[in-house]
């Protein structure tokens, strides 16, 4: 990852900058959180956000994460430990390349949570306890499986960070995505409601028969009692507040949801300037299209991909910037190919913006109100893209429709209709929000902390 994403660091939190902390949470207990994620960048970026937001209200910020992980805490100024076996040492173990383990996470995670996951949980959980012994709280994302078992160990309150609107499973707004089809969009009648709760219910069920007793062993073995719940969706222990990280422009609450989980907006972008030749690209001619498909997708769609969204860029008389990760890209004076370059400053410089549906590079795409056409790989993207689509900002074709002709014909109509001042004032809007500072308040409502004056609590 390039050095461009370096962020200044900010002080180490501490429970000295709350004078009078002690008696406001219990005894032997410090004013920490421990935090932890297994994922893509976008599932690193917002628990980085969250960090740096309680380290802010004076709450020692305590990260667990993979190695590669603890390297890009430490460019955001924070410190982490690391726990569990590095990409890879994973990718070694099964024999695969990163890209097949990307690929299965994305097409279908549950082979990959049964045969790596689990067996890996005793391991994982036990490198976590020690983080957990005086914390007042700990939260984690979805797939970081250790971390409310390792919260239920120490008798901590744990709460869940959840960053896809579909996981919500809703009835009333069911996910568009695969193993969803048969889901009615926006149901009127009690029948239509019914038939999606029985299909979330199913696919609830889906999770259980994958993973329940596989989950259950494990905690058998930690001296836990069976537990019934939903695997990766419930938790056993002391759960006070389930956090909900993105906007409610983007996905509003729907009623059916836990009672419990409270939406804090996405949280901010990395922050990073521009490399200078890129800064001298976009200076010396019109706005380009920016193509990107994250740090978990670059791979997936071959070298076609990129070939593709070069010949539909000059089709369209546009200039191109690729962030293309590792793959091959043609080249030519109309072209900026790069491994990585931050969203933050690049978006808003962009015709358009031709983007997988990542939930990092939504939110991106959001704020800087720019056109955007978006290719899901898998996983939550097409619900993501879906939800793009249904607010006016992208149209939505899939990998296996994508090519130049196609790509163009998308964007082309979608940019003849496009209402630049809407989209500008919803990504004012949603740029206005900080989910991490929300988040944060949040915690430090449950933990009993004062909160700071300018906070908003959602």
């Amino acid at each position: 990852m390039s050095d461009d994403m370096r962020t200044p660091p900010l002080p180490r939190g501490g429970v000295s900058r709350l004078p009078g902390l002690e008696g406001r949470i219990p005894d032997g207990t410090r004013a920490a959180v421990v935090l932890t994620t297994i994922g893509s960048l976008g599932d690193l970026y917002p628990v980085l956000s969250l960090a740096r937001a309680l380290e802010v209200l004076g709450v020692e910020a305590r990260l667990a994460l993979s190695p590669e992980d603890c390297d890009m805490a430490r460019r955001w100024g924070l410190l982490a430990t690391p726990v569990g076996p590095s990409q890879a040492e994973v990718c070694a173990a099964l024999g695969v390349t990163r890209d097949e383990v990307a690929a299965q996470i994305l097409h279908d995670p549950g082979p990959l949570i049964s045969k790596v996951a689990i067996p890996m949980l005793p391991e994982m959980v036990e490198a976590l306890r020690p983080l957990c012994v005086d914390a007042a709280a700990v939260t984690g994302t979805t797939f970081a499986l250790n971390a409310p078992l390792a919260a239920e160990l120490a008798g901590k309150p744990y709460v869940p960070l959840t960053l896809q609107p579909m996981l919500t499973l809703s009835a009333l707004d069911p996910p568009r995505a695969r193993g969803f089809g048969l889901a009615v969009r926006a149901p009127q009648g009690a029948v239509a409601r019914a038939w999606n709760r029985a299909l979330m219910t199913a696919g609830r069920g889906v999770l259980t028969l994958r993973h329940r007793r596989g989950l259950n062993r494990v905690r058998a073995g930690m001296g836990l009692p069976r537990f019934d719940g939903t695997p990766l969706l419930d938790h056993a222990g002391d759960v006070p507040l389930r956090l909900g990280h993105w906007s409610e422009r983007f996905a509003p609450l729907p009623a059916d949801a836990h009672p419990d989980l409270r939406l804090t907006g996405f949280p901010p972008p990395p922050v990073g300037d521009l490399p200078d030749a890129l800064a001298a690209f976009l200076d010396a001619g019109p706005a380009p299209l920016v193509v990107t498909l994250g740090s978990i997708a670059q791979g997936l769609n071959g070298p076609d991909f990129w070939q593709e969204a070069v010949a539909m860029a000059r089709a369209m008389g546009l200039r191109a910037v690729l962030l293309h990760g590792a793959a091959e890209v043609p080249g030519g004076p109309d072209l900026m190919a790069l491994p990585y370059a931050p969203h933050a400053p690049l978006f808003p410089r962009a015709a358009a913006i031709l983007h997988h549906g990542g939930m990092g590079t939504s939110a991106e795409a959001l704020r800087s109100g720019r056109p955007q056409l978006v290719v899901p790989v898998g996983g939550d993207q097409p619900d993501n893209a879906a939800r793009l689509a249904d607010l006016g900002v992208a149209v939505t074709l899939s990998r296996k429709n994508f090519d130049a002709e196609a790509g163009e014909a998308a964007l082309t109509g979608l940019l003849s209709r496009f209402d630049y001042p809407g989209a500008a004032e919803l990504g004012e809007e949603i740029a206005a929000e900080d989910g991490a500072a929300t988040g944060a308040a949040l915690i430090a409502g449950i933990m009993r902390l004062p909160q700071r004056e300018g906070l908003r609590v959602v």
